[in-house]
């Protein structure tokens, strides 16, 4: 009969700085899943920023964590870890969710309905549009929307924006930002979100 091994191919921590090529470092990591020992991995910190390749040296791990030894094989600085950092934010910030979200008030979306696109004023100012992942939805309208009654949630698909998505840090932790105007075509609905009776949004998904 199998035995089933869960394998990892990226160790994400924030305890290491001032890494060396050729060190050894010690790590330990909650959960079972074990990593490559044969083949180099990467290191991020837990916002995906990219601090190095690594190779496994031994490692050991009991059902509750993995623990263990690793080489530092390459740093990442400057403009190659920024490319990597980008690519890693793309490929596993959103946590497997196909969808980013922009909470709107009733007229904002009705004028991005017609229009046929959403340009916020941010978008002039900053670059960009804010969106958010699920998890941060509550904060934001209770943050920016207490003026409004309703607040609606547009579920928007990445893949069908047209612009540039790029996850970046803000406050509470990464966010999607649109680098041009939302086609509304890749929203696949919108939700309606009332206050409560405490004056607050609750936007559960």
């Amino acid at each position: 009969m199998g035995f089933h091994v869960e394998i990892n191919s990226i160790l994400r921590s924030d305890e290491y700085t001032n890494l060396n090529v050729g060190e050894t470092r010690s790590f330990r990591k909650q959960g079972s899943r074990v990593f490559f020992d044969d083949i180099p991995i990467w290191l991020t910190q837990s916002d995906w920023t990219a601090l190095a390749e690594i190779q496994v040296i031994s490692q050991s791990r009991t059902p509750s964590e993995v623990k263990g030894e690793f080489r530092v094989l390459h740093t990442y600085v400057g403009k190659e870890q920024t490319r990597v950092t980008e690519m890693f934010r793309r490929m596993y910030a959103d946590g497997g969710d196909p969808f980013i979200y922009v909470l709107m008030s009733p007229e904002t979306l009705r004028e991005s309905t017609v229009d046929g696109v959403y340009a916020p004023e941010s978008l002039s100012s900053e670059k960009f549009i804010h969106a958010s992942p699920a998890d941060q939805l509550t904060r934001i309208a209770n943050k920016y929307y207490l003026d409004d009654d309703t607040v609606y949630v547009a579920v928007v698909r990445k893949s069908n924006v047209t612009a540039p998505v790029k996850w970046e840090p803000a406050t509470g932790g990464l966010y999607p930002h649109i680098y041009g105007k939302l086609n509304m075509d890749a929203t696949e609905r919108t939700i309606t979100f009332f206050k409560n009776d405490e004056g607050k949004f609750q936007v559960d998904l």
